[in-house]
């Protein structure tokens, strides 16, 4: 079992990013006037986790299809909002060749897999079933932003509101953060690829996506190097 596959799906979770909830409901209109489609849009909230951006993109006039792995965030997803989710894995989507509009990939979301091919792999998946001239929305990680703040901070444990232990650093090689979390006596430790800005554009390449802006936030700042959030919208060359 892969570590996303155990932790995504651990009671726990809800409680370790309980404080996402307000972020989510900031967020979520940001995100999606940042899609930037016209109303009646279908959009995949891929993963969509328990919900968390679907009211606003439906207060946004989309048509949204959520998708994710957990079977426990799926359960929640459909106790708590009406509309279609499909467990997925994100590798090896089950929807056909361009049927959306928009995909909203949002918390750092790309680089859970270990190989850069599955990881390429993914964005492969997203391009695929858009629709020429189809957006991604990919929000990440400023990898520049966290690599000076592990300089500062240094890797040592540290409290989290007092609800648990937290400790992040960098894998040996450099790519890859890798967060150690302690809670209620159980240990979750998350390992993502969080890639340099060239990286994403040539992976957007690569995936026949052509970048169109990028931005630091969802309010639509505009992007720096040192931004502690990376967001592109990419879209889909319609030849």
């Amino acid at each position: 079992m892969q570590w996303f596959e155990r932790d995504f799906d651990h009671p726990l979770y809800f409680e370790i990013y309980q404080d996402k909830e307000e972020d989510a409901a900031r967020e979520g209109p940001g995100w999606a006037a940042l899609l930037g489609l016209p109303p009646g849009s279908r959009v995949l909230d891929l993963p969509c986790g328990w919900g968390r951006f679907r009211r606003a993109l439906v207060d946004r006039g989309y048509e949204v299809v959520g998708g994710d792995l957990s079977p426990m965030n799926l359960r929640r997803h459909r106790a708590e909002h009406p509309g279609p989710v499909v467990r997925l894995d994100l590798r090896a989507l089950p929807f056909r060749t361009a049927c959306a509009d928009g995909v909203l990939c949002a918390y750092t979301s790309w680089g859970y897999f270990a190989t850069d091919a599955e990881n390429q792999r993914q964005l492969d998946e997203f391009a695929r079933v858009l629709r020429p001239g189809g957006t991604l929305l990919l929000d990440l990680a400023g990898r520049d932003f966290f690599v000076r703040a592990l300089g500062v901070v240094g890797t040592g444990w540290n409290d989290v509101e007092g609800r648990y232990r937290e400790r992040v650093k960098l894998s040996p090689d450099g790519r890859r953060f890798i967060t150690d979390r302690i809670m209620q006596g159980e240990r979750f430790q998350h390992d993502i690829w969080i890639p340099t800005n060239r990286e994403v554009r040539a992976g957007l390449e690569a995936a026949g996506l052509e970048l169109e802006r990028t931005f630091s936030n969802d309010q639509g700042a505009p992007w720096t190097p040192h931004s502690e959030r990376w967001v592109y919208r990419a879209l889909k060359r319609r030849s």
